[in-house]
């Protein structure tokens, strides 16, 4: 028996696997909730390295969409009633039970390691960074499961065996870590009568000014501390670094689309949109440097957290231009 749920991936551009597994349940459900991924609903973080808790990079996370306390605020809930963190019931029957849950109708996200999970992607055969797939539905006469997930290729559909699936939950953070407090896979429930999304005017400005008033105390303190004596270290440090880089090269890349949207629906003045467009330009021209140094190795701490540092300055005059203009 074959089985899919019809789910399209959100390629637009990459938050992280939760966000864009969710974007792409709520788009495959109704249309209008792409124009909800391009919200300025987000906010500067520093992260610490899964594997290395000494070193910290900067990146980009979107606000509530895993809030017990404030999930009412993600635009998303118009779509998506609630994210049901699930256990197996018997895990020796685990693969049926995720037939099952799939045969429902329901969406689901497994607990995996990316290290064995899908070919050319940036942790394949090299890092055990632990992660949540979506499922998209089965083939069982085949032995496989149809996933959602992102590759160096980008963010599509792929083919993977129930041998991999068991091997790759096995080696699952769920499973090697007793500290960790997350399930072991998760369920979308839908809401029964979806709402269309709706892009507001006053919702950007709300963000814009919040963003404004975070990035006045956001700083690279203490950020890409990178190990220069030891290649293997630098070597995933650099990496770690990359992927922080990338979600807010994605992030910027989202903006442009906001501002687009803004232009399109005529929320906003011509004149004041081309200068945010043009802000906007340097800054993603500046992000896009210094992941190319991160990229090709040639990184250098104090000249990439000054320039860091210059582009966190402009963002903040971007948002507070649009908040005092909106």
């Amino acid at each position: 028996m074959k089985l899919t749920l019809e789910r399209k991936p959100f390629r637009d551009f990459w938050m992280n696997c939760m966000l864009n597994q969710a974007f792409s349940i709520a788009q495959s459900v109704h249309p209008s909730y792409r124009d909800a991924a391009y919200l300025n609903l987000y906010r500067y973080f520093r992260w610490q390295a899964a594997t290395d808790r000494e070193f910290r990079y900067p990146t980009i996370d979107t606000l509530y969409y895993m809030s017990d306390t404030e999930w009412e605020k993600f635009p998303l809930t118009g779509v998506i009633r609630r994210i049901e963190p699930r256990h197996f019931r018997d895990e020796s029957r685990m693969l049926e039970e995720l037939r099952e849950v799939l045969r429902s109708g329901l969406s689901l996200s497994l607990n995996v390691d990316l290290f064995g999970w899908l070919p050319d992607s940036m942790a394949w055969q090299k890092f055990h960074w632990f992660h949540y797939s979506l499922f998209n539905g089965f083939d069982e006469e085949k032995g496989v499961f149809y996933v959602i997930d992102d590759t160096l290729a980008g963010y599509g559909e792929h083919e993977v065996s129930e041998a991999t699936v068991l091997e790759a939950f096995a080696q699952s953070e769920y499973k090697i870590d007793p500290s960790y407090g997350g399930p072991a896979y998760y369920v979308y429930h839908l809401q029964p009568d979806v709402r269309p999304f709706e892009l507001a005017l006053e919702e950007v400005a709300a963000h814009a000014d919040r963003l404004s008033q975070e990035l006045e105390s956001f700083d690279m303190d203490g950020m890409w501390l990178v190990e220069e004596q030891d290649a293997a270290k630098r070597e995933q440090q650099l990496t770690y670094g990359l992927v922080g880089i990338t979600i807010i090269v994605n992030r910027h890349e989202a903006n442009a689309g906001l501002l687009a949207l803004l232009r399109e629906r005529q929320l906003l003045e011509e004149e004041l949109l081309d200068e945010l467009d043009e802000q906007l330009a340097r800054i993603r021209e500046g992000w896009a440097t210094l992941k190319q140094r991160f990229a090709d190795g040639s990184f250098r701490r104090a000249r990439e957290t000054e320039l860091a540092e210059r582009l966190l300055a402009r963002e903040r005059e971007l948002w507070s231009r649009l908040a005092a203009e909106a």
